[in-house]
């Protein structure tokens, strides 16, 4: 591996970062304390990203994974406290060198399989999707782990638990674009463009933003 498809990874990996903070971006309804501490580390990794010098994240970054870490060890059998130590790993991946950020990667990467074990329904679906995108996102081997079949099957997956979902529809979407079959892919973007944000939610900017993409992305098409 040399070092221009090690930086060709790296610019991969910070691309992904804004799509991974919209999907592993929510407030779950955990039991007790765990709701609690996910909430606190959740905030910080937020507040965090926010933060223009990079070793001053990286060092918050840290602690977070630390923090997050013991939350996992704590809550064995919970997927949500897995979720957001991938959203934390992904996110600090943008700061990284080139082999760092391909460690990350594939640590977050097994978290979230490892979730996904857990409960599949969890944060509604996120990591499905999250892990779907990774899949068709990243290198293929030697260089990484992307594949497209194996993306697919998680965004499906991903549909299954939340079909009515404007991320699970706008990302298979976006991944049958680049597959080249944008007939198909019309579909699902027209799904997550028509599908009613309540304002209520605590994520409705979320979807704003991804209802932009899918528009954006049929306009293109026209």
């Amino acid at each position: 591996m040399n070092c221009k498809q090690l930086d060709t990874i790296l610019l991969g990996m910070k691309k992904l970062i804004f799509v991974v903070f919209l999907l592993l971006f929510t407030q779950s309804a955990i039991a007790g304390s765990m709701d609690e501490r996910v909430s606190e580390i959740e905030g910080s990794w937020v507040d965090t990203r926010e933060i223009q010098a990079i070793p001053e994240r990286k060092n918050i970054f840290l602690q977070l994974v630390n923090d997050i870490t013991d939350v996992v060890v704590d809550f064995p059998s919970q997927a949500e406290p897995l979720i957001l130590k991938s959203a934390i790993l992904l996110t600090m991946a943008e700061d990284a060198s080139s082999f760092v950020a391909l460690a990350l990667v594939n640590e977050a990467k097994d978290l979230l399989q490892k979730a996904i074990g857990i409960n599949p329904k969890a944060s509604q679906g996120s990591a499905l999707v999250t892990l779907g995108v990774l899949y068709y996102k990243v290198p293929s081997w030697p260089i990484a782990f992307g594949d497209n079949s194996e993306a697919e099957a998680y965004l499906l997956k991903a549909l299954e638990v939340d079909p009515e979902g404007i991320g699970s529809n706008y990302y298979y979407g976006e991944f049958l674009l680049e597959q080249g079959k944008k007939e198909q892919a019309v579909s699902f973007l027209n799904k997550a463009l028509g599908t009613r944000i309540d304002p209520n939610d605590k994520k409705s900017k979320i979807r704003i933003k991804e209802q932009e993409k899918a528009r954006i992305a049929l306009a293109n098409l026209s």
